[in-house]
């Protein structure tokens, strides 16, 4: 029987499956929790309330090194370019402050900072993350959305193996993980 359901849907492709399959697991009398990356994708299907959602951008911008790095790499610059932009440097400064932020901070934030603080979920579930999961075997299924969550899909299943506990089967959709595409 599947009672403990994860979604990952970090890409967002999907929010009307991932919708009606968790109201599914919900109305199963389950536990369905909605990993995400950020809500903007999520604001037109609607969920139902009694599934958690948890967003992943949120976990990890509350971490105190994750602030740092955001105030050093756009906090200071952006406040210079506010200070410059008086009077007839106003649009220059914008425009500046634009390619600043799509060629340098946005660049570096994505190839170096990212890495650091979302390696792909290795042997360990991020802590942040941990509080939000059913414990380590209480997990049923993992329901992996699009190819964004591909990686921590796998890294979970990763985690759960070096913990020692029973692992929760890996799916690409509920219709693949019950034969007759129903919650027994």
């Amino acid at each position: 029987m599947t009672r403990r359901v994860l979604f990952l849907a970090l890409g967002g492709n999907r929010p009307r499956g991932v919708a009606a399959e968790s109201a599914e697991v919900v109305a199963a009398g389950g536990r369905a929790v909605v990993l995400v990356d950020h809500l903007g994708p999520w604001h037109g299907p609607r969920l139902d309330p009694a599934v958690e959602v948890v967003e992943l951008s949120r976990l990890e911008s509350a971490r105190r090194s994750t602030r740092l790095v955001r105030a050093m790499l756009y906090g200071l610059p952006h406040g210079l370019f506010t200070v410059i932009a008086q009077g007839p440097l106003r649009q220059p400064a914008r425009r500046a402050r634009e390619r600043y932020d799509t060629r340098f901070a946005d660049r570096v934030h994505r190839r170096f900072v990212l890495p650091r603080y979302r390696p792909g979920w290795g042997a360990e579930i991020p802590s942040g993350l941990r509080r939000h999961l059913p414990d380590a075997d209480g997990l049923d299924l993992i329901v992996v959305a699009d190819a964004v969550s591909l990686p921590y899909g796998l890294g979970l299943l990763t985690a759960y193996r070096a913990a020692g506990v029973a692992e929760p089967a890996l799916t690409f959709g509920l219709e693949y993980a019950v034969p007759s595409g129903r919650l027994r």
